[in-house]
């Protein structure tokens, strides 16, 4: 009985230590949450109240803007749908041209670390302009608000 009582200890003391990750909603996804590496790497993603996104995808020189709408479904997964997208490269027009198609759907969990509030996105599906593109997305992106 001792050996199982402190068994239980350690699996409540684990369970203490961890910080609590949440499901998201609509409410607490409304902001800015960017993910930035040396060298100009990264992403950003920004959601507003009437449910429009932005996605920029950083690459040293070159950064690619997806603008849409996003929704959260009932398994707490985001799906963005794009209807925009705008490459921005030095000497490029940097306009916005439309696409169809195309959609981003995360496995997404918002959680505090370290008095931060951050939100945790897995790539489920990429979807460019009905072509697979799972190379814009790292497996697990944490990002910060």
């Amino acid at each position: 009985m001792k050996k199982i009582w402190n068994t239980a200890k350690i699996c409540l003391l684990i369970l203490i230590t961890v910080a609590p990750v949440f499901g998201i909603n609509f409410n607490e996804v409304i902001g800015t949450w960017r993910l930035y590496y040396r060298g100009n790497f990264g992403y950003e993603f920004s959601f507003n109240k009437s449910y429009r996104a932005v996605c920029v995808v950083r690459f040293k020189e070159t950064s690619i803007y997806f603008r849409g709408v996003y929704t959260i479904d009932e398994r707490k997964n985001l799906r963005i749908n794009i209807s925009e997208i705008k490459n921005e490269e030095p000497g490029s027009s940097g306009k916005y041209n439309p696409v169809s198609s195309s959609y981003f759907i995360f496995d997404a969990k918002r959680y505090q670390q370290s008095g931060k509030d951050c939100l945790e996105l897995r790539p489920i599906d990429i979807v460019i302009n009905g072509n697979t593109s799972e190379g814009y997305f790292e497996p697990i992106m944490k990002l910060v608000k």
